[in-house]
């Protein structure tokens, strides 16, 4: 369309915003799940998002020149905008590009691109080059500045089934958390006493999160992993949360983790015997999330998680935290007897945290490809923060930066624990799916 052809005004802004704005609550409205609540206060995310199209399309109008009309651009920009956007929406849909993130970004931007020189054509006539290159830096930009904004846009918000269950029956939270002691001590009572003479591994899988079942399946695997290397298996306990499934596991809780360690550390040998506690879940610069639908849970913070390990008495310990912003809980809890890996360092995020992944990226990177080849947890950090990299780096992902502690005295345990393990458990192999 002739760019003289189009009506540039005021009206016609307002007039085509309205209808976008209608077009996306729609669309919001028909992804929702029944029931859903309506939340005006996603219209602020809305807007941020406009504005930085205003922005957008006025650097691209001042690149084409000082004097053109930056609602020259808007008018068909908007115009458009409703088709595009139930094209991207629908298409979200479909599992098989849903499955396909980086090929369907590019393809979208590829996309996006040309409508944008499509748009500047119909905007100011002529192509020129600098617009054009703008705008298409603009649009490539456009991903990135989304994913680090990621703000909320849903009009609609379906009820969490577990909140509503638990609100509707506080009874049985009640009850819930009346068991979580006679569960955590029968789950430790289950547990291996220690030898004499011979150093073991204890394992503690800790899965703060309920609501994505990585965190699970993660702390399972993890106990897998550390019992084929340690022969861990008959001294493991695991505190798990999920939403679906609250009777197979004891929660995952700042108290029930403190009063494992500490029965844990009775049919433990203080002098000879390791603690692995592997923690995975979302984390924050706070320190760990713990949430298992409504339930009240408090959040794990460095501080108390090493309350909790030094009031147990256990004395050597190997921990690892897989966990966005995981370098928090490094300096807290260093001592010569105590080895710390982080996914993360203090100040960045971890990645792979999503519902249908078996592990994180941590989790995938150091449990299942460095840790059953490597001769040492040293050297298996090592590969598994070189893998990480590697992948970050393809990703074009932010560099996680994932730490490692290694206490003065941890070196040597960590060899009498690997000798003293089972014949079974000191082969190399990988834990199967």
């Amino acid at each position: 369309m002739p760019w003289r052809r189009l009506a540039v005004g005021f009206d016609q802004l307002v007039v085509l915003a309205v209808l976008d704005l209608a077009v996306w609550a729609a669309l919001d409205r028909l992804h929702a799940p029944r029931p859903a609540t309506f939340t005006p206060d996603a219209l602020f995310g809305w807007a941020c998002y406009v504005l930085l199209g205003l922005i957008a399309c006025a650097l691209t109008a001042r690149a084409q020149s000082r004097e053109a009309d930056t609602r020259a651009l808007l008018v068909p920009a908007l115009a458009v905008a409703p088709f595009v956007l139930t094209i991207f929406w629908l298409a979200g849909d479909f599992a098989w590009i849903a499955a396909r993130g980086l090929v369907a970004t590019v393809l979208a931007v590829a996309y996006l691109a040309l409508l944008g020189l499509r748009i500047l054509g119909a905007a100011f006539g002529r192509l020129r080059l600098r617009p054009a290159l703008v705008a298409v830096a603009l649009i490539a930009l456009a991903p990135e500045a989304l994913a680090l904004l990621n703000l909320d846009t849903r009009l609609w918000v379906g009820e969490e089934s577990a909140q509503d269950q638990d609100s509707a029956d506080p009874a049985a939270t009640e009850e819930l958390f009346y068991d979580q002691p006679a569960e955590i001590a029968a789950a430790v009572a289950r547990v291996e006493p220690s030898h004499p003479g011979k150093p073991a591994a204890y394992f503690v899988g800790f899965a703060g999160d309920g609501a994505p079942g990585v965190f699970r399946r993660e702390a399972q695997f993890a106990a897998q992993a550390f019992a084929a290397r340690y022969g861990s298996g008959d001294r493991t306990v695991l505190l798990i949360n999920d939403e679906q499934d609250r009777d197979s596991y004891p929660l995952a809780s700042v108290s029930g983790l403190a009063q494992a360690l500490k029965l844990l550390a009775a049919r433990m040998d203080p002098e000879q015997d390791v603690l692995v506690l592997f923690l995975t879940s979302h984390g924050s610069q706070d320190g760990l999330e713990v949430e298992n639908g409504s339930l009240p849970l408090g959040q794990l913070v460095p501080a108390d998680l090493r309350r909790a390990l030094d009031e147990s008495g256990i004395r050597w310990r190997v921990v690892i935290v897989s966990a966005c912003y995981a370098g928090v809980f490094l300096g807290p809890l260093k001592s010569d007897t105590t080895v710390i890996m982080t996914a993360a360092d203090a100040l960045h995020s971890s990645f792979g945290c999503e519902e249908d992944r078996e592990l994180t990226w941590f989790g995938e990177a150091f449990l299942k490809d460095a840790l059953p080849g490597s001769g040492s947890l040293e050297e298996a950090f090592s590969t598994a923060a070189k893998l990480i990299a590697s992948r970050e780096q393809a990703g074009h992902e932010v560099h996680s930066n994932p730490q490692l502690y290694l206490g003065v005295r941890m070196r040597e345990k960590l060899r009498e624990l690997r000798a003293a393990a089972p014949p079974h458990a000191r082969r190399e192999f990988t834990v199967r799916r």
